[in-house]
């Protein structure tokens, strides 16, 4: 007669490790794949027909993703298009503004992830009347409402 305890034990080993590799995947999915969003990766344009006197836009704090914004500034003659990369927190005020030089006129872009396939304009203005400053501001959700 012969023990079945050995195929019993593989069975039950096999089950086991199936089980963990499930857990496994599910912590590393909810590690990983699921967190909630703490930063975006933004993208701030401006352009004027003009020139641009001054740029002032938002971002997060030199190495703090989550933290409170700062502003950062440019100021003229700034080239147009004017473009700067900026990550900020989840849950602040993404912002730019810019006064176009003399009389021109300024338009204005918040764009998130731009390059990549979830690329998105997240707000976008132009000057209300000649000289006029332009302001684009979005306050950046906490609950993953923009793809990643």
């Amino acid at each position: 007669m012969q023990s079945k305890v050995g195929p019993v034990l593989v069975v039950v080993g096999s089950i086991l490790g199936i089980a963990l590799l499930v857990v496994g995947f599910l912590a590393l999915r909810t590690a990983i794949i699921d967190r909630p969003i703490d930063s975006y990766f933004l993208t701030y344009e401006v352009m004027s027909d003009t020139g641009v006197e001054s740029v002032v836009w938002t971002q997060a704090p030199a190495g703090d993703r989550t933290g409170a914004s700062v502003e950062q500034s440019a100021t003229g003659p700034v080239e147009s298009p004017f473009m700067t990369e900026a990550v900020v927190a989840a849950g602040q005020p993404a912002r730019v503004e810019a006064t176009p030089t003399g009389e021109g006129t300024a338009s204005c872009r918040v764009l998130k992830d731009v390059g990549r396939t979830n690329e998105a304009v997240l707000v976008e203005a132009t000057s209300a009347a000649p000289g006029a400053p332009v302001t684009c501001d979005v306050t950046l959700p906490t609950d993953q409402t923009f793809d990643r």
